[in-house]
């Protein structure tokens, strides 16, 4: 069975999804391979454990990736990290529903190829981006004019 090219288009790594955090970057294109090999598994109709397989591979790395993430973010000192480790959890929920019975067991594989390039892409382009910019914005600024904001001072040389 083919698989149509709109299904599979949006989930190839390019430039476009780079941030520019080179270990981020290089996870994220491992991610997607994984994803997207579990997608067409699911859309070639290939065996139930070659399906699982692949799936349990991109779970078990989206487990990884995510703390990964995290500690580069910890390490970064991201005042925006709750916001992001709220919308991983939301992800791991829905990597996870099927333990819940939400989800009946023959609809599992179709229902989690959809989910999971979309939210991949979805978070790539918007959280993830989001911590690049700040993350860029954060290292162009000198290093005393940063510790200035963080005290609140503008002219941090001047005593008070």
């Amino acid at each position: 069975m083919d698989m149509p090219a709109e299904n599979f288009q949006d989930l190839v790594w390019s430039d476009d999804l780079a941030l520019g955090v080179e270990d981020i970057d290089e996870q994220h294109k491992h991610w997607i391979e994984l994803v997207q090999a579990f997608h067409v598994a699911v859309a070639e109709g290939r065996s139930r454990e070659e399906v699982y397989r692949t799936l349990a591979d991109a779970v078990v790395y989206t487990e990884i990736h995510f703390a990964s993430e995290q500690k580069v973010m910890e390490e970064a000192g991201y005042p925006f990290l709750a916001d992001h480790l709220v919308q991983h959890s939301l992800a791991w929920e829905q990597l996870h529903a099927f333990t819940t019975g939400n989800v009946p067991e023959e609809n599992i594989a179709e229902y989690l190829a959809t989910f999971l390039p979309q939210w991949l892409m979805l978070h790539i382009n918007s959280a993830d981006r989001q911590f690049a910019r700040w993350l860029k914005e954060r290292d162009a600024v000198p290093a005393e004019l940063a510790d200035a904001q963080l005290s609140g001072r503008v002219f941090p040389n001047i005593p008070v």
